[in-house]
């Protein structure tokens, strides 16, 4: 059997899973300069300065930081804008801008079977079959049934060496250590990993029988490196679902289990299936039990084993998978303020010169990075790539500065298009405009005690604009604050 003959490449399609990515339209970057934006005049920048500082009148304001720059990144209206804030989710603007401008737009991140040879003439591996993780944030559990197909239907039967998982391009904790403690066994606190798959979560399918029984809990992918103990009672029609899924901790976040042990209690009603995400840590060896099921699903032998470990450089490729182009994984990830994704991408781009990736190194080539743009950094102090970390501090004017200029780059059109049209769509949809609707865009964030919003306006007459405008306070799901964001964008809109 010929090399070639288990050459497989799967399809470039984005995964649409339940709680995952959807599919979206990756564009296309500009290299033409922009025009000129007309000069504000003195008094139009007073002018703008008073209607926004009236704009945010109310004190709650005076616990964030606010500020506007035009397209030049000159400021044209600023409060406590160079004080270190709480940014939430609009932190994502960053690790998004970083990793577009150091990968490409048509970036793709590849997830390959490996081994030392190519089967016999009776489809025997004689040596490990090794899964090499490229960081790919979609990798799901059917991109790597496909694999498997593909290795099937080229002729292996049997894998004598043991199967092998190479996390190795990611280090350090899975889950970030500076986030809250309460948020670790909720799915959009999933881990990061070189080989994280299904968005760093497992799924539990409760399949509830007849009232009075036990429900049945199914687990996708099936994996025995994932343990379930416990039981979920069905009761009659009309009761409310009352169920728990917890992780059994067994570990510090700095000792990967290699076992998965989640237990199950409560009740859910008759004729009610439901689904439910839960994160899982240890992903090289969880990801190994999900490969070793579907080679036995289809039926390839494997003997050895399962273990976790580099890949040799001189392996032959017996099947890649490519995800989509990074564009479109940067519009998904900032339309649904993926967590997940973040993660990944501050990997990624902490990757350098052999060295594995890590939160920490990935928060360094940011600040290189806006160095290099002019953009502030002085008083930036961040730990991840969502925001999801409390202790994250970051000024509104480097958010906006950032903006600006991206806006002025050479993937602009791509970065602004990544960028959810508020009042329509993803998670700033709920905002309602009028003069601005379709001209403002941006990215919101939220988590206790943050409502933060950053993007950019294209004004009546002085072209593009960008925006942060962040709130640090007990209020800030007050409707003021919204109310307040959206009369800014739409005097910005009219400016």
């Amino acid at each position: 059997m010929c090399a070639a003959a288990l050459v497989g490449m799967a399809g470039c399609h984005p995964h649409v899973t339940p709680h995952g990515p959807s599919p979206a339209t990756p564009v296309a970057g500009s290299q033409a300069p922009l025009p000129p934006a007309p000069r504000w005049t003195a008094l139009q920048r007073a002018q703008l300065s008073r209607t926004l500082a009236d704009t945010f009148a109310s004190d709650i304001f005076d616990s964030g930081g606010l500020v506007v720059v035009a397209q030049d990144g000159s400021v044209l209206f600023g409060r406590r804008a160079r004080a270190p804030v709480t940014p939430a989710s609009t932190l994502k603007l960053v690790v998004g801008a970083v990793a577009l401008n150091a990968l490409g737009a048509q970036h793709r991140f590849e997830t390959s079977f490996v081994a030392l040879d190519v089967p016999d003439a009776i489809g025997v591996l004689h040596g490990p079959l090794w899964l090499i993780g490229g960081g790919d944030p979609w990798l799901a559990s059917n991109d790597l049934r496909g694999g498997v197909g593909v290795l099937r239907r080229a002729g292996l039967t049997r894998v004598e060496g043991g199967l092998i998982v190479d996390d190795g391009a990611f280090s350090g904790p899975e889950q970030n250590p500076r986030w809250d403690p309460s948020d670790l066994v909720e799915d959009y606190a999933a881990g990061s990993s070189a080989i994280s798959l299904d968005q760093g979560t497992v799924e539990f399918h409760v399949i509830p029988g007849a009232p009075g029984s036990a429900a049945t809990v199914k687990i996708e992918p099936p994996n025995e490196a994932v343990g379930v103990s416990g039981s979920i009672r069905t009761v009659g029609p009309g009761y409310d679902t009352d169920l728990s899924i917890e992780r059994k901790v067994e570990e510090s976040l700095r000792k990967v289990p290699a076992r998965n042990t989640f237990v199950v209690d409560g009740s859910i009603p008759a004729g009610d299936e439901q689904t439910f995400w839960k994160p899982v840590l240890g992903f090289g060896h969880y990801v190994a039990g999900a490969v070793a099921g579907m080679l036995a699903q289809r039926g390839i032998g494997l003997t050895g084993g399962v273990h976790v470990g580099p890949a040799p450089l001189a392996a032959t490729s017996l099947w890649t998978h490519r995800s989509p182009p990074l564009a479109m994984i940067l519009r998904e990830m900032l339309v649904e303020s993926n967590n997940h994704t973040a993660e990944q991408l501050l990997r990624i781009i902490g990757e350098s010169d052999g060295r594995a990736g890590t939160s920490e190194s990935g928060v360094a080539v940011e600040e290189k990075e806006l160095r290099r743009l002019g953009v502030p950094v002085d008083r930036m102090r961040v730990f991840d790539g969502s925001g999801l970390a409390p202790s994250d501090r970051i000024p509104a004017l480097t958010l906006a500065e950032l903006l600006a200029a991206e806006l002025r780059g050479p993937a602009r059109d791509v970065f602004l298009r990544s960028l959810p049209l508020v009042g329509i769509e993803g998670t700033v949809r709920h905002h309602i405009l009028t003069d601005a609707l379709g001209r403002a865009r941006a990215k919101s964030g939220h988590i206790e005690d943050v409502n933060a919003l950053a993007g950019t306006v294209a004004t009546r007459h002085h072209g593009r604009v960008a925006f942060a405008f962040i709130v640090n306070d007990p209020r800030c799901d007050a409707d003021v604050v919204t109310e307040a964001q959206d009369r800014a964008l739409e005097a910005l809109a009219d400016s």
